[in-house]
């Protein structure tokens, strides 16, 4: 199945601030397949597999702007 961007952006989003809340990553992305109707297992584990792969991009570059050292970074 196709998964639009946006919902990938969605997901990524909710991760970040899941992240940055000390909250439950996994929760957030499965209200964000709530919320689009996804409940196939299948298509639930790949919003996941690519926001969190996308979330961890952006994590990195916000530890970099930090000053945090390279060899500290996922």
């Amino acid at each position: 199945m196709y998964i639009s961007g946006s919902i990938i952006s969605e997901a990524t989003d909710q991760i970040l601030n899941a992240r940055e809340f000390c909250g439950d990553e996994k929760k957030a992305v499965r209200a964000v397949c709530d919320d689009h109707n996804i409940t196939r297992r299948s298509e639930r584990n790949k919003v996941w597999r690519i926001a969190k792969y996308r979330a961890n991009g952006r994590w990195n570059q916000y530890q970099r702007q930090a000053g945090v050292a390279e060899k500290y970074l996922f």
